[in-house]
């Protein structure tokens, strides 16, 4: 079987096209496969051209590729999906969870590999009700407001009884980043819980300026805010921050033993959510060849399955704190514990999607973490 791989850039994730090839190729190694598949691959810039990306596409599939697998959003998958119809083949997505698709039902010749990322924010909501807030200041960046758990978090509050008193969103330039507004509005609301969802370097910033504004509020925060790639680089901010995360390396499940070892044994830091995207896909393939439909795999994140009806991948979601590693003073994830609320809590993202499908709704091209300088 030939299979075509979709590489993008980012300039706040620079080895994420390698991590992406490297948690394929060591996926299927580790399945007794390695070897048995042509693998040819493109780079496909930020994923925010859908031509450019129908082009990729084309070729491959004219070359003779079997399946692609591309990290892109539903959006592109829903523009470029002409080409698997007329030729019989599949794609496979890559996703965040962070965008939306426009499309009602299902793409016929289409799946997606999912981190979940919105049913997170609406894990980690659940958890604030239950800590006992009801009251919310909502602050992101610049570039996380052009991304659906913008629109989550104020739906999920609503919708269980609370309400969103207070929006911020930092400027579009790192030099003009500021919390200023949000600590003033803090001072007089000491109440008032903190939703923030930032991306990368962006949320090394977040972190940072926390210390000295919002240190002592009770923060939650989305599973891209609290990757461990990032979160080992950033200072601990002083306070503890509740999160609901796809993934981590500290999962006690045999899976994620193997496979943070084997990836970290080719360099410290390989094991990563990008890498584990890759290594799903290998797994998906093993089982499925090029149907995926009630398809259910062994992942380093536990039990992950191909829900039929949209062929988007379900898994289960986890609660965990952001503290201190207490080696390196910097930024950890402990306390990482099922969700006993991730199967309501999607279902009501149902609802989140049918509404945005029903309105005008904006919202950035690219793939999720995906940047250009």
């Amino acid at each position: 079987m030939k299979i075509a791989l979709l590489l993008p850039k980012s300039v706040i994730y620079p080895s994420m096209s390698f991590d992406i090839m490297d948690g394929f190729k060591q996926g299927l190694k580790h399945i007794g496969l390695e070897g048995k598949h042509e693998i040819v691959s493109a780079g496909i810039g930020v994923a925010a051209k859908h031509e450019e990306i129908y082009e990729r596409c084309e070729q491959f599939l004219l070359d003779g590729a079997d399946i692609i697998i591309g990290y892109i959003n539903p959006l592109a998958a829903e523009f470029i999906h002409s080409l698997f119809e007329s030729s019989g083949k599949t794609l496979l997505v890559l996703d965040t969870g962070y965008h939306f698709p426009n499309f009602h039902g299902r793409l016929s010749n289409a799946y997606f590999i999912s981190l979940q990322g919105c049913l997170c924010a609406r894990v980690v909501v659940n958890k604030a009700f239950e800590d006992g807030y009801r009251k919310f200041a909502f602050t992101c960046s610049f570039y996380d407001a052009g991304y659906r758990p913008s629109y989550v978090y104020p739906a999920a509050v609503e919708e269980k009884g609370g309400e969103i008193v207070f929006n911020h969103i930092t400027p579009l330039k790192r030099s003009d980043f500021t919390l200023a507004p949000l600590y003033n509005y803090l001072q007089e609301q000491r109440e008032t819980a903190v939703l923030a969802t930032f991306c990368g370097d962006m949320a090394e910033d977040f972190f940072t300026e926390s210390k000295d504004t919002i240190s002592g509020q009770k923060v939650y925060v989305t599973g891209f805010t609290s990757d461990e790639t990032w979160l080992s680089k950033i200072p601990y901010p002083g306070t503890d921050f509740s999160s609901a995360v796809a993934w981590s390396h500290h999962l006690n499940i045999h899976q994620n033993e193997i496979f943070v070892s084997t990836m970290n044994s080719i360099k410290d830091g390989k094991a990563n959510l990008f890498s584990l995207l890759g290594w799903e896909a290998a797994l998906f393939i093993e089982k499925g060849n090029t149907d995926f439909d009630n398809v259910i795999i062994d992942s380093p994140r536990g039990k992950v399955w191909m829900n039929p009806e949209n062929r988007f991948t379900e898994a289960q979601v986890y609660l965990a704190t952001v503290t201190q590693d207490q080696n390196t003073e910097n930024c950890m994830l402990k306390d990482i514990e099922p969700s006993s609320v991730t199967e309501y809590e999607r279902e009501t993202l149902n609802n989140d999607i049918k509404f945005v499908q029903s309105i005008e709704a904006n919202t950035w091209l690219n793939a999720y973490a995906c940047l250009e300088s």
